[in-house]
């Protein structure tokens, strides 16, 4: 590769860190050509983008950014999921394609080494936590049953009262009819 083309996959890489929130760092020995297509393409269903790249031409890319601090985790066959969309849903389809090679292979040696999210270094249980975490839509669904539940036991309440009200006349009433 010449010295020109890898200033130009540099320059690439140093503009796609800039529009990413997120990034996280692999290992992909024991992948196959098809199961890194179809990693690709899980990692690009949820927004993300995922690339193969030379180590010491990502050292460069990330020099002076806040990925930085994944240099030291840019050794061996290293591939890097630049994540645009929504972090947890990359850590998400990551984890699951691990587990799912793990059960077919358990000698897999295809790993999650690191990432950064908002310029906090994540290992791997802490990506593995994200990858756990719930959908967008189930977490703001259980939000909105957590406001709701305070208010749902309030007008229970509410509704009590004229209920032990209509039972008291009602058992008055009995009483009157049986003397």
């Amino acid at each position: 590769m010449s010295r020109k083309e890898r200033e130009e996959i540099v320059t690439s890489l140093t503009e796609r860190l800039q529009q990413i929130q997120a990034m996280y760092v692999m290992d992909y020995t024991g992948l196959d050509v098809d199961k890194i297509t179809g990693l690709r393409r899980e990692i690009r269903a949820v927004g993300s983008e995922m690339k193969v790249a030379k180590n010491t031409l990502l050292k460069i890319a990330v020099k002076d950014t806040a990925f930085e601090p994944l240099t030291e985790h840019f050794t061996g066959q290293t591939a890097v999921a630049f994540v645009e969309g929504d972090p947890a849903q990359a850590a998400k389809a990551l984890t699951k394609f691990y587990k799912d090679e793990k059960k077919g292979n358990p000698d897999l040696s295809f790993s999650i080494r690191a990432g950064v999210l908002e310029n906090m270094v994540l290992d791997t249980a802490q990506i593995n936590q994200l990858g756990e975490l719930p959908s967008k839509e189930v977490l703001l669904g259980q939000f909105v049953g957590m406001l709701a539940a305070p208010m749902t036991g309030f007008v229970s309440v509410l509704s009590d009262i004229p209920r032990k009200f209509l039972r008291v006349l009602t058992a008055v009433a009995e009483q009157k009819e049986e003397k």
